[in-house]
């Protein structure tokens, strides 16, 4: 709160403080008004910088409370951005676990397979014998039979028909 000093007089026409040399620049054709005074001394708010007077209610116009709505706004997105970044990791975090237990089944079910077939009897098979080797001329083999025939039938030096 402080006490200003004004102007004492104020031109009718113009409204500017007048002086000794005043010359004021409103229009030539216009009604010429009487010169108004004013009190000397005006008592104005440190604050909002307005005359004060009984009824004066100190009013400042500042942008703070839009600026704490854009503020609570920013952090209200960067709350719910990093809520959606963590559920995004727990999601990654969720299939990169899944993936690891995948793989430790397929490693586990290929390592049991192994050992099953080292442990594995052989196949049972038949007979397996070559007719040139087989030695018996009357062998049930068709194969054999086949081969016999074949030497017996053969014009050179063999086993055959000796």
């Amino acid at each position: 709160m402080g006490f200003r000093l004004r102007g004492v007089v104020r031109c009718g026409r113009c409204g500017k403080p007048r002086g000794i040399r005043h010359v004021c620049a409103s229009r030539i054709g216009q009604k010429r008004r009487a010169h108004k005074v004013q009190s000397p001394v005006t008592w104005e708010c440190s604050t909002c910088h307005r005359p004060r007077g009984l009824s004066h209610t100190c009013t400042v116009r500042t942008d703070f409370k839009s600026r704490r709505r854009k503020a609570a706004a920013e952090r209200k997105r960067a709350e719910a951005k990093r809520r959606r970044q963590a559920a995004a990791e727990r999601k990654r975090q969720r299939r990169r676990q899944a993936a690891a237990e995948r793989r430790a089944r397929d490693q586990a079910r290929k390592k049991a397979a192994k050992t099953a077939a080292r442990t594995r009897p052989p196949r049972p098979r038949g007979e397996s014998h070559e007719p040139g080797s087989c030695g018996d001329r009357d062998c049930p083999a068709y194969r054999c039979r086949i081969y016999w025939q074949g030497m017996a039938d053969c014009p050179g030096p063999h086993e055959g028909d000796g």
